[in-house]
């Protein structure tokens, strides 16, 4: 079936409406739409929702998602106009041009890249409480400092490099020449729980901008990571990996 690159043109009135009547319009205070955009998704896609997705919404421009998916832009509008809700159409209502998309090459091995990926660079560990074991999540350099008695053996730039340069590397899909930290900032994010009542909690993660090189080792493999994206949180906008030449 092969992986679709997929552009999806957001109109934001229609996507906010959609959001308030689900309960979940943000607040001024979220930075990050993340957990609303999924939710959309899966109401306008279901089980053809790209994975992993990035929004890209800047002043001045139009709103848009990109994203890695295994069907093209034709198989999207067919699931948006027979199943999606009315709500959830209006937010894509010229789907003919709100949705483009094209296959993606299987890249020859030895090809040199020039990669971005926005990531939620964390650990997860056990909380150990009384109540019972429990999963955390914690930014990787902190949980670094953690594990090494308060003292940073490494800078949060140096930490996340090697991260994403391991991620990449699985399965012998690439070899990373650099992943350097082009930009960090900690992002209040909002969830919810499912139901009738929808309780609403925040909670801050970091999010860190990587870029750098790689050579393509395994084709298949690369196409693999392609579609899988890196990290966690990938239904959410992260870990997905944006290609360029290198210059």
């Amino acid at each position: 079936m092969g992986v679709h690159l997929v552009e999806i043109a957001l109109d934001v009135g229609a996507l906010m409406r959609f959001l308030k009547d689900a309960r979940m319009e943000p607040r001024r205070d979220d930075e990050d739409l993340g957990y609303g955009i999924h939710t959309w998704l899966v109401s306008a896609f279901g089980p053809l929702s790209p994975k992993p997705w990035r929004l890209f919404m800047a002043r001045r421009r139009p709103a848009k998602i990109l994203g890695y998916a295994p069907h093209d832009a034709e198989a999207l509008r067919e699931q948006l106009n027979v199943y999606a809700t009315p709500g959830a159409y209006q937010v894509l209502p010229h789907s003919e041009s709100s949705i483009l998309s094209k296959p993606m090459p299987e890249f020859t091995r030895g090809r040199l890249l020039a990669f971005e990926v926005l990531t939620v660079p964390i650990a997860r560990k056990s909380s150990g409480g009384e109540a019972g074991d429990k999963t955390i999540e914690k930014d990787l350099f902190l949980h670094h400092v953690e594990q090494n008695g308060g003292k940073a053996e490494a800078s949060r730039a140096e930490l996340y490099g090697r991260w994403v340069k391991k991620l990449l590397q699985e399965r012998e899909a690439a070899v990373v020449h650099a992943a350097r930290l082009e930009g960090f900032r900690l992002v209040r994010q909002a969830r919810y729980t499912h139901g009738k009542e929808r309780k609403r909690r925040q909670i801050v993660r970091p999010q860190a901008l990587i870029r750098g090189e790689l050579t393509v080792n395994d084709p298949e493999a690369f196409s693999a990571l392609l579609a899988h994206g890196i990290g966690r949180h990938r239904a959410f906008g992260y870990g997905m990996l944006l290609l360029r030449p290198v210059r």
